[in-house]
């Protein structure tokens, strides 16, 4: 017997949390008990004081995947051939667990452009036109709220983000600070937000959406691996999904399904799995569904990620930069800094498919030993020989720098793996999708352009040396986006600008996965505002799908602030001055 239930979400990330809140604050507000709503996550749960500063297998494995695609050769770079590596979290509350908590708001350009694959449709605007930064703004602040984004100070962005503005100014170009959401008072500058963080600093949804709709009766079931969906059989629900029980708790979990598996029906079913996840499971789904688009799985990308370093010569940042001691880059916040330098100004169609920002980004810890150092011969060193250990014995002095540029989505799933989003050779983090990635001209052209753009600035009278990321096969991506894409009709894309299947009513693709183009920024404020705007959208014509009516001036408010149990670091005691007897008294 199917449990049944008004909303079913599949998955907590930025999506699937924000859904949640927004349907509870309905739910509260006409009257009706929120434990109608149900969120699934593959992942287990972690409190705060369960991550781990560690790089061991392990403790990656307990928090992330990495899906190596299965195919793509595409154009040839410097960097090699071309496939694509994605970074998933795997866990109560998503990728917000993991990510550097970067919080830009894309720009106005993202959403009027034109460019695209060859083979994918006529010359049109990529996004729908109900959607633009201007309609997108009020939500945008929506989100900043709920996430408690803002902006540091300088006298607060990290050493290597200084040390990247300092480059930048002595090159000729700008720089900005990039707003965070992160707790300035909770923050100890460890710099280790991408394997969670312990302090409790960073704004998770742990800590903000979803939390307030656990508490205020949502119910969040971790280990649920949701496999398909189909047409329910009740009369008055519309979906049936099948969830697959996982083994992820204790010391030794397989992080494979248990053989238990659940099924639930509902009357609104959204899919928050991620770009990585909700295709998978609407291509398994496509028998029972057979009004899908037949766009499913198609366009996947990459939010134009494109990573490489700056080996630096410590002697010249004394010297030119009048930077003296600086170093210890492992100090500061991951993300402070960056330049826009080679986007502003570059508002007609023309400059579509050429523009991108230019972050510095700590990834020391990840990548310190897959780069090549710029030394002769050429594509060289490799993974061993004399270069490349000298090339890791200098790591200490290199910054990161993320180029997000404009490129394609050149990604397609080409089947659906049997079991979740790809196939697992054995407990640890490495998967395989069944994907392939082939660069367009243009997705190679606009990362050679931004190789050229951080090579000259940072070459500038011999500051450092540029690094291109050579030792994975492929583009590497953190940011995946797309595979269920929103676009004006059913023959471009999946789902509409309200995020709602064409042809399939009360079914939602509410995430990363609708994004149709890369954003030039890190995306997940970008998310947020889309699946605001969609969570609004819902809450309204609810009640043609079956849930509570807007009751008369409801209003969405921000949710509250739960960091809940963390480590929290001792710090050394100020020595207290000794006071003379009469003022002691």
């Amino acid at each position: 017997m199917a449990e049944q239930v008004d909303v079913c979400i599949v998955g907590s990330g930025f999506g699937g949390s924000i859904t949640a809140w927004r349907l509870a604050e309905l739910y509260v507000a006409a009257g009706h008990d929120p434990r109608n709503i149900l969120v699934l996550e593959r992942g287990r749960r972690h409190k705060h004081t369960d991550f781990r500063q560690s790089m061991s297998a392990q403790n990656l494995a307990d928090v992330y995947n990495l899906i190596q695609s299965s195919g793509g050769t595409g154009v040839i770079l410097s960097s090699g051939p071309q496939g694509c590596q994605v970074v998933t979290a795997n866990a109560v509350g998503g990728g917000s667990n993991l990510y550097l908590a970067a919080s830009l708001r894309a720009p106005r350009e993202v959403f009027e452009r034109r460019d695209h694959r060859p083979d994918d449709g006529t010359d049109r605007r990529m996004w729908p036109h109900a959607i633009s930064r201007r309609t997108l703004d009020p939500f945008y602040a929506r989100a900043e709220h709920g996430l408690r984004v803002n902006r540091p100070s300088w006298d607060r962005v990290s050493k290597s983000g200084g040390l990247w503005a300092a480059t930048l100014n002595e090159a000729g170009y700008t720089c900005d600070r990039v707003p965070l959401a992160i707790d300035p008072g909770r923050c100890v500058e460890a710099k280790w937000c991408h394997t969670g963080c312990i302090f409790g600093a960073k704004n998770t949804l742990n800590t903000n959406y979803l939390a307030s709709a656990e508490l205020a009766g949502v119910r969040v079931r971790p280990d649920r691996q949701v496999e398909s969906i189909a047409s329910a059989s009740t009369a008055g629900y519309r979906y049936l999904v099948n969830a697959d029980v996982m083994d992820n708790e204790g010391p030794n979990p397989s992080r494979m399904p248990t053989g238990q598996s659940e099924q639930i029906e509902c009357k609104v079913l959204v899919m928050s799995a991620g770009a990585m996840g909700n295709a998978p499971i609407l291509m398994r789904s496509q028998q029972n569904l057979p009004s899908l688009s037949s766009a499913v799985g198609q366009h996947l990308g990459v939010n134009g990620d494109h990573v490489a370093a700056v080996e630096y010569d410590p002697a010249k940042v004394r010297s030119i930069l009048h930077l003296p001691g600086y170093g210890q880059f492992y100090k500061g916040k991951p993300i402070t800094t960056m330049t826009y330098d080679f986007w502003v100004g570059r508002s007609s169609h023309r400059y579509d498919g050429t523009r991108f920002n230019v972050q510095e980004i700590f990834l020391s810890s990840l990548t310190n030993f897959l780069y090549d150092d710029g030394r002769a011969p050429e594509g060289e060193p490799s993974w061993w020989g004399l270069q490349k250990k000298r090339a890791i014995a200098n790591w200490s002095n290199r910054i990161e720098l993320l180029a997000m540029v404009e490129d394609t989505h050149d990604g397609t799933f080409e089947a659906p793996p049997p079991q979740g989003d790809a196939a697992s050779p054995n407990a640890g983090p490495v998967k395989v999708g069944v994907f392939s990635y082939e660069l367009s001209e243009q997705s190679a052209r606009v990362r050679e352009l931004a190789n050229q753009a951080m090579r000259q600035v940072v070459g500038r009278r011999g500051l450092g040396r540029f690094m291109a990321l050579t030792e994975t096969r492929g583009v590497y991506c953190a940011h995946p986006l797309g595979g269920c894409r929103m676009a004006e009709s059913k023959d471009l894309g999946v789902v509409d600008h309200w995020c709602e299947a064409f042809g399939n009513e009360g079914l939602f693709c509410i995430d990363s996965s609708a994004i149709p183009t890369s954003l030039g920024v890190n995306p997940s404020l970008t998310i947020s505002a889309v699946s605001e705007r969609a969570a609004d959208h819902l809450t309204a014509r609810g009640h043609e799908l079956g849930l509570p009516a807007r009751p008369t001036g409801f209003r969405h408010r921000t949710p509250g602030e739960h960091v809940g149990e963390r480590v929290i670091p001792k710090r050394p005691r100020a020595h207290a001055k000794k006071q003379p007897m009469a003022a002691a008294r």
